[in-house]
């Protein structure tokens, strides 16, 4: 078997990756539907929008010169 098909480049094979996500992604999902996560996963997209504000402004002021 390739090392790259099995692995992710990480070097944890394949099946413990997928039990890994089989054990997280309910609690993932729990959290991001409760209040709370959409709070913080609105408050993460302003943030993210400033940082692309900040980094647009950057561009157009590089590109000034």
């Amino acid at each position: 078997m390739n090392k790259k098909d099995n692995d992710y480049g990480t070097g944890i094979p394949k099946h413990e990756i997928i039990a890994l996500a089989q054990c997280l992604l309910p609690e993932i999902r729990q959290f991001f539907d409760s209040e709370e996560g959409k709070r913080e996963f609105e408050a993460w997209k302003a943030e993210q929008a400033n940082i692309n504000s900040s980094n647009n402004k950057i561009t157009e002021r590089n590109e000034v010169y």
